[in-house]
């Protein structure tokens, strides 16, 4: 075996340090995730509890006193898909993101009606701010079927899917603000495994839905947008 000794290639400090940040600027574009933007011109702003919020250049979220919240839209996670589809049928497809999207619906209506003092109206029309909430990348881990078979499924945590909800202006319909996070369910106390079916995944996935609400909540009174009750 040979081994040939390379010579005289030490590179300038110049060389160097343009490398470094050439490779520096790279990394940090390959890190900064692409967003699902609701409107290309929003602009990160501080998070709080989400993973992103996004807002206009140079304005904040104003005071608004009451609010419409939209219909959820519910999607499935790609991989999901693919891996459970065929154990789904379609009535089942069509109950999970029905019950899911209700789910999620509800919570954001009690929360802002419970914890602040804003007023949740059932007209656009008669809102501030419309809220247009989507709940993406669901993934339950345990069948979620209508008729579950004989087998007992146990999980630490039942799943995870991303909140996504966008504020638009209602006198002009125009973006002012967009939230969006990743999480997963809470896992058992103790860490145990729990043993799970429809009913468990609803409960906790909706455990999860109430969770963002109180995150969106406290980041609008932390913010002076709103008042906490």
């Amino acid at each position: 075996m040979s081994f040939t000794l390379l010579k005289n290639i030490c590179p300038s400090a110049k060389t160097v340090s343009v490398f470094l940040a050439a490779v520096l600027l790279l990394s940090a574009c390959a890190s900064d995730p692409v967003l699902p933007k609701s409107d290309p011109k929003l602009m990160g702003a501080k998070a709080g509890s989400f993973d992103y919020v996004l807002m206009m250049p140079g304005s904040g979220i104003q005071t608004f006193s009451k609010v419409f919240i939209e219909d959820p839209q519910v999607s499935f996670n790609k991989h999901w898909l693919l891996d459970f589809r065929g154990d789904y049928t379609d009535r089942d497809l069509e109950r999970i993101t029905s019950t899911y999207g209700e789910m999620l619906k509800k919570a954001l209506r009690e929360g802002m009606a419970e914890q602040t003092n804003v007023t949740v109206v059932d007209s656009a029309a008669d809102a501030d701010v419309i809220y247009r909430p989507l709940l993406r990348e669901l993934n339950i881990y345990a069948p979620d079927l209508s008729m579950p078979g004989r087998t007992k499924k146990y999980v630490y945590e039942v799943g995870n899917a991303t909140f996504d909800l966008t504020l638009i202006q209602a006198s002009t319909n125009k973006v002012i603000a967009q939230f969006i996070d990743h999480r997963e369910t809470s896992a058992n106390i103790g860490n145990r495994l729990e043993r799970t079916d429809r009913v468990t995944n609803a409960r906790h996935f909706r455990l999860l839905m109430e969770r963002w609400t109180r995150n969106l909540t406290n980041y609008l009174v932390d913010t002076g947008t709103l008042t906490a009750k």
